[in-house]
């Protein structure tokens, strides 16, 4: 098939958009409400979509009508089912926006969609949400069959364990299914590529850029956060990058933490403190390391997304953090679209989600 013609809905500063181009996708029309994401979408416009592209920035609510197209992607809001969230999508509103995709692929009745969301989409309220969304998907226009897994992002090459829901569907009409690809990278024996190494992908960039990176002077490191252990060792994939710039995980040059005390009774699980040892240093000494420790920097969470090295967001210092940590990783979903774009992954028997899968392996 030629170039596939694309809508983005809630596109934020296009993570999605850049891996469906590369896979060979024109984005075609473009919506988010946050000024800061679509001034960097409009900043980065040929990297991400068609020349002509419409960019709105506007509530979703407010589109009357979307353009035609043959792929629907839209990864929206996902606060209400996230591990870092409250966790309580019935009182929050922004667990219904999956309507207004729903809206969209009813109106403009596209070949294919693809959507993404956390991994708590499949077991919060026992699934019920994940179960409603793909009830409306399937009978959205005239018909999807769906396919739907929960995929780590570590396991195709990204630097980051990243766990999503990823549900696609192909129109009733055409017969097929979408397969999910298997995964290319993993840990020692298993015949596949190591896991990326998220020290070594950030290793060029500044040890302590100035500016870059969460730091209050007053309190660096909450008891909380430190209670979390959030120090991933340099040769792994990092931790989930998070929208939330005090969440953000340290770098991995820091030194290494050791727990002091684990005490529930008094509100906390654990204590953490910092050692004067480096354990990436091990067969490595010329690595870099940080005499204090630090949270990796907004430019170091894009490199760890898959974003290009030159790509800055638009806005402050949180706002970068919050456009990056939201972002679907672009290498991921070049991989994802490929499938669609280059029709290797469909097929005409029905896709048998793995229960393991959604169960959270």
């Amino acid at each position: 098939m030629g170039n596939l013609k694309a809508i983005s809905l809630f596109s934020g500063c296009g993570g999605s958009d850049l891996g469906a181009k590369l896979a060979g996708v024109d984005i075609v029309f473009v919506n988010d409400s946050n000024a800061d994401a679509i001034d960097t979408y409009k900043k980065y416009q040929t990297l991400l979509a068609s020349t002509g592209a419409e960019v709105r920035r506007c509530k979703v609510t407010s589109i009357k009508s979307f353009p035609s197209c043959d792929l629907l992607i839209g990864c929206y809001p996902c606060q209400s089912f996230t591990m870092g969230g409250h966790r309580s999508p019935g009182k929050d509103p922004r667990s219904n926006l999956f309507m207004e995709f729903n809206r969209c692929l009813s109106l403009s009745e596209p070949s294919f969609f693809i959507t993404e969301n956390v991994s708590g989409l499949a077991w919060l309220e026992n699934g019920e949400y994940l179960k409603k969304q793909i009830e409306c998907f399937s009978a959205a226009g005239k018909g999807y069959n769906i396919s739907v897994e929960l995929l780590n992002a570590k396991d195709f090459g990204v630097p980051q364990d990243r766990k999503r829901v990823i549900i696609i569907g192909v129109k009733k009409e055409i017969g097929l299914f979408y397969y999910f690809p298997k995964p290319t990278h993993g840990p020692s024996g298993t015949g596949l590529l190591p896991w990326t190494s998220h020290g070594d992908v950030i290793s060029g960039l500044p040890l302590m850029p100035s500016g870059d990176f969460y730091h209050y002077e007053a309190e660096p490191f909450s008891w909380w956060y430190l209670s979390r252990n959030r120090k991933r060792k340099w040769n792994e994939p990092s931790f989930s990058i998070q929208a939330n710039w005090r969440h953000v995980s340290l770098h991995p040059a820091s030194p290494t933490m050791h727990m002091v005390e684990s005490n529930l009774k008094d509100g906390f699980k654990q204590r953490w403190e910092f050692t004067s040892e480096y354990d990436h240093l091990e067969g490595h000494p010329e690595r870099p390391t940080l005499e204090k420790p630090r949270r990796l920097s907004w430019r170091e969470c894009a490199l760890i997304q898959t974003f290009p090295e030159d790509f800055e967001p638009s806005g402050s210092v949180y706002s970068k953090y919050r456009q990056i940590g939201n972002a679907t990783p672009p290498l991921l979903m070049s991989i994802l679209v490929n499938g669609i774009s280059k029709e290797t992954a469909l097929r005409p028997d029905k896709y048998k989600t793995s229960a393991r899968s959604l169960a959270g392996y």
